[in-house]
Parts: structure tokens; sequence; C-alpha cells
């Protein structure tokens, strides 16, 4: 029996890695890491190399392009942005964000593939282009109040960083929905009655917490990616809430979970995300109750002696489970536990909104 070609191989590998990873079964990540790991184990031939210097180049090049549309765009505004009115600053901006989503389009974004990055990077410019042209829009052309224009902005680059996301499921694409939705939901936020930090704070919190949950689950892709962004939109949402007292307990509580999650879960990731946010967290919340005393130092100490001892025991945990099939959270629970939190955290802002 005939043997298939080593390239046909390749691009079958290629191909079920894809699905495999827009079905959600698999991350970014591990299938860039299966596909070289099974392209190592081939041997490479001579003919290999000078595609990949030619990948590269072409990697290189695409990248100058972006940073040219952008140092182009740059200038006009600087020189003659008051000049050219509403309608050319428009046309600039929107014009500069579907130059980099076609230059995307037409990147060759193989699994694995230096055009994958290529796409991820033209489209994640593009995605901000198309935010600030929406700003523009709002504040030049609708004279829209300032909470009004980041909200239609940041709505709007949800969508249109969404729809980018499920073409292609990259982390910076990811990384953009994210931004976008945090910064929409704390514009929200900010058009109600009552509105302060504290509840701002508290709307970025529901969108990390919700999006680090379903990175658990699996319901959305890249996993490590989720719990990084996720996390770190937890942590940026309770500095906002820490000078209340609900949002001190709020912060405090955040990063207990974060670490107990990652040394349940033997994540080192989330644990590293919740010693940043221990470092950040910590002082300020000691050192609104305990001004003037011994009492920060020693909290840091304590906390860097309990991460310190959690970050041995789950790599502990890591080493002797190895060999073992990885722990996987289950979509449907994750689902619900988002839409819960979700639920939880818009009552509470508009309870608390509208009450003020």
């Amino acid at each position: 029996m005939t043997s298939p070609a080593p390239g046909t191989r390749a691009t079958d590998l290629a191909t079920s890695l894809r699905r495999w990873v827009d079905r959600g079964l698999i991350s970014p990540e591990q299938a860039e890491r299966i596909l070289a790991a099974e392209e190592g184990a081939a041997e490479e031939t001579p003919a290999a190399q000078p595609a990949s210097r030619a990948s590269l180049v072409a990697e290189a090049l695409g990248y100058v392009g972006g940073v040219l549309v952008l140092v182009g765009a740059v200038i006009v505004a600087g020189r003659y942005w008051s000049q050219l009115g509403v309608g050319g600053q428009l046309s600039i901006t929107f014009g500069a964000a579907a130059l980099l989503l076609a230059t995307g389009i037409a990147a060759p974004a193989r699994r694995g593939d230096v055009g994958r990055r290529l796409r991820g990077v033209s489209w994640l410019l593009s995605a901000a282009l198309f935010g600030t042209g929406l700003g523009l829009l709002g504040d030049e052309v609708l004279d829209l109040p300032g909470e009004t224009v980041a909200l239609v902005a940041a709505g709007g680059t949800a969508a249109y960083a969404g729809l980018l996301w499920w073409r292609h499921r990259g982390v910076l694409q990811q990384a953009a929905l994210v931004v976008a939705l945090a910064i929409a939901a704390g514009s929200a936020t900010a058009h109600l009655p009552g509105d302060d930090d504290a509840l701002i704070g508290l709307a970025l919190w529901g969108v990390g917490a919700c999006w680090a949950v379903l990175g658990w689950g699996r319901v959305v892709a890249a996993r490590n990616a989720a719990y990084a962004l996720g996390g770190a939109v937890v942590v940026i949402g309770a500095q906002f809430a820490v000078e209340s007292t609900w949002g001190a307990v709020l912060a405090v509580g955040s990063v207990v979970a974060l670490v107990v999650a990652g040394v349940v879960l033997r994540e080192l990731l989330l644990l590293a995300v919740g010693a940043v946010g221990a470092l950040v967290t910590v002082p300020s919340v000691v050192g609104q109750y305990f001004p003037d005393t011994l009492a920060v130092p020693l909290a840091l100490v304590g906390c860097g002696v309990l991460l310190v001892a959690g970050a041995i025991y789950t790599a502990r945990l890591r080493r002797a489970a190895a060999g073992g099939p990885r722990a996987e959270g289950n979509p449907r629970v994750a689902t619900a536990a988002a839409a819960g939190i979700a639920a939880l955290v818009v009552v509470t802002v508009l309870v608390l909104g509208l009450g003020g």
C-alpha cells in the first residue's frame, strides 16, 4: 500500500487542526504545537529552506506595509487633519481600516503559517481604526456626549471585532473583542444616574469574570488567552471599585479566587494573574483601612509567601498529572455560570445605579 506524500499529510493535518480549533476542541496554540511537532518529526529537506525564508520575508513585508499605512495616516492627521473636514477624516480612518481588513483577508492564514500572524496583526489594527472612526463619527457628526461616544465606538468595535474573531480565532482578535466589550460595559454603566467608579469597575469585572469562565469551559477557544484577558479585566475592574467597602471586598475576593482557581485547575497562568492582582490590590486595600502602620509590608510578605507556596504546589500537581488527561471544563456548566454572573452583575449595577 502506498503511503501518502509528506506534503499531503501536512496539508490534511493542517485542515483537520483548523476544523478542530474552529469547533473549540483545541486552542490555536495547541494546534500550532501539534503541527510543529509533526513537521519536526519529518526529515527536513533543502527545498524547505527557501520556502521558510520566503514566508518570513512575506510576513516582514506585511508588517512594514501595515506600519506604513498607520504612519501615513498619522502624518496626514498631523499636517492636514483640520483642513480635511469631517468627511475627509472619516474617509482616511475607515479607508485605512478597510485596507488592513483586506490585507488580512489576502494573507494565507494556514494553521501554523506566518500568514496567520499577519492576519491577526492586520485585523487588530483594523479594529482599532474602525473604533476610532466610530468615535469620530459620534463626536463630530452626531455631536453625542462623551459617554455616548465611548459607548457607540466600543459597541461598534465589539461587533466588528467579534466578526473578525469568529472568522479568525486568533489571540489578538480575542483581545480586541474583550477590550471593546469591557469599554462598552463601562460606558453603558456611566449613563446611569448614580454612576461612579465603583459601578463602572463592577461592570468591567463582570465582563472579565464571564470571559474567564467561558475560557475554562472551552466555550471560548484559546483557554490560556481567555484566562489572561479575563483575569486582567477582573483585576482592573476591581481596582476601579476598591475605594468603596464592597469594592474592596470584591477586589480581595477576586485575587483570592484567581489564586485558588490557579491551584485547583493547575493553571500557572491564572496563578500569575492572581499574583499581579495581589501586588496591585493588597497594598491599596490594606493602606486604605490601616494607614501609617506596618500592615502593608506585612501583608505583602504574607501574600508573597502564600503565592510562592501555591506556585510550588501547582507545579508539582502539573508534573504529577503530566502523563494523564488534563481536566477540562464543561461547556454547559461554563455557559450557565457565565450567564448567572452576567445577570447578577447587570441587576446589581442597575439597582445601585438607578437608586443613586
